[in-house]
């Protein structure tokens, strides 16, 4: 008996301890966040000068995993306007991100 209500103790604390990865669209979110915050020097001190190429490189380079390179790809000219323009508004990444519907 008391080896079975141990066994049962492992398993459901085994089970419970279990972190799911992810969804894609959490992997979206983070990645976008991140990039922002990694534009915010260069839009900074560049200005509208940011080219999407530039995006799409710190996008790739802030993706916590290959699963989250795919959201790099979908930076085109109106989500960097929108980007630089709420930057220089002191928005920040999270509510931006918010704006282009990655979070």
């Amino acid at each position: 008996m008391y080896r079975t209500a141990l066994l049962v103790l492992l398993i459901s604390s085994t089970v419970f301890c279990f972190v799911a990865p992810p969804s894609q669209a959490t992997l979206a979110c983070l990645t976008c966040q991140a990039t922002v915050k990694g534009l915010e020097p260069k839009v900074l001190a560049e200005g509208d000068a940011v080219a999407e190429h530039e995006v799409e490189a710190l996008c790739l380079k802030e993706a916590p995993t290959p699963a989250a390179e795919k959201s790099c790809e979908e930076y085109g000219d109106e989500e960097i306007a929108v980007i630089t323009d709420l930057i220089k508004k002191d928005v920040p990444p999270k509510t931006i991100c918010q704006e282009l519907k990655k979070c």
